[in-house]
């Protein structure tokens, strides 16, 4: 990798270091990282475009590095890849203060079409269909996703449900992030290439989810950004509507489809199924007391 970065970028290093396919190294105080890329490479311009338009508004990501050929992706052993430059190590854990800042910060600047995530209705629904087919044909070798595949579906279609009763309309859009984990650090959260535009409780929502998968006692955290976040009525609806879409599960779905990852992966999820429930219904009786809220009937039971 070294001569790669020598040939297509004309940096020099000896310290280069491998991380889960990210090489990074450290040129006169200045942090980069080589990411394999996985994405539309059209979308790669795209988000070299939009990091470009947050400079110019004053707001911190990491820089895209541009190749000799002046191209975003650089194809090295049939693998694309993006260089980021940072000014800053961040190695710090990611916390709710850096979520809540980072999009309060970006809230209602100019963004391109094509990096809204915020129809999350088309995109769940879509999504789930997938899924099912590969279910359906796939399904005898994957005997835990088959026994409990339907039951995180219906969680999902709850909050589809509610998108459908809704007649809220409301579009503070703040760039987000594909998935915000709370074992990332601060250098993630500012990286260019996990970013979507979405609306701000996205990422705490995906940052408590993940929490609570891995037996972090997040139900304090949650009453608190529910209460201190000035959240508009539309915000607080969709905060429930996203809690009901169980990605916790659907992404390890996915890792084990594309990946072969060991379907056992699922398990913890699967274990942690009654206590999410009980989880649901708190939030939905919280938030119940703040604005109207359509009636869930099974929740209610639990």
């Amino acid at each position: 990798m070294k001569n790669a970065l020598q040939y297509y970028y004309h940096l020099s290093t000896d310290n280069i270091h491998q991380i889960e396919g990210i090489y990074k190294f450290t040129i006169q105080n200045e942090y980069y990282a080589f990411y394999p890329y996985d994405g539309d490479l059209k979308q790669a311009e795209t988000i070299y475009q939009f990091s470009i338009n947050l400079w110019k508004y004053g707001i911190y990501c990491h820089q895209i590095v541009l190749n000799v050929e002046q191209k975003v992706v650089t194809i090295i052993n049939d693998i694309p890849y993006i260089l980021i430059k940072s000014n800053y190590a961040l190695e710090e854990k990611i916390t709710m203060e850096h979520i809540i800042s980072f999009s309060n910060m970006t809230s209602n600047i100019p963004y391109q079409s094509e990096m809204r995530h915020d129809n999350w209705e088309k995109l769940w629904s879509e999504k789930i269909d997938y899924f099912e087919y590969q279910v359906n044909q796939f399904g005898k070798s994957h005997p835990i996703i088959r026994d409990s595949f339907s039951y995180f579906v219906g969680l999902a279609e709850t909050g589809i449900s509610l998108l459908n009763q809704s007649k809220m309309d409301y579009k503070n859009l703040v760039v987000s992030h594909k998935r915000i984990k709370r074992t990332q650090t601060v250098f993630d959260l500012y990286n260019p290439l996990s970013f979507i535009v979405d609306l701000k409780i996205r990422d705490a929502c995906e940052y408590f989810k993940e929490s609570f998968i891995t037996n972090e006692n997040i139900w304090d955290d949650i009453e608190y950004y529910l209460t201190h976040n000035n959240l508009t009525n539309y915000e607080y609806f969709m905060f429930l509507v996203r809690m009901f879409y169980p990605s916790f599960y659907f992404d390890m779905y996915e890792d084990i489809m594309h990946y072969n990852k060991d379907e056992k992966l699922l398990i913890p999820s699967i274990t942690h199924a009654n206590e999410y429930e009980e989880l649901l219904k708190k939030i939905y009786l919280f938030i119940g007391n703040i604005i109207a809220l359509p009636e869930i009937e099974w929740i209610k039971k639990i």
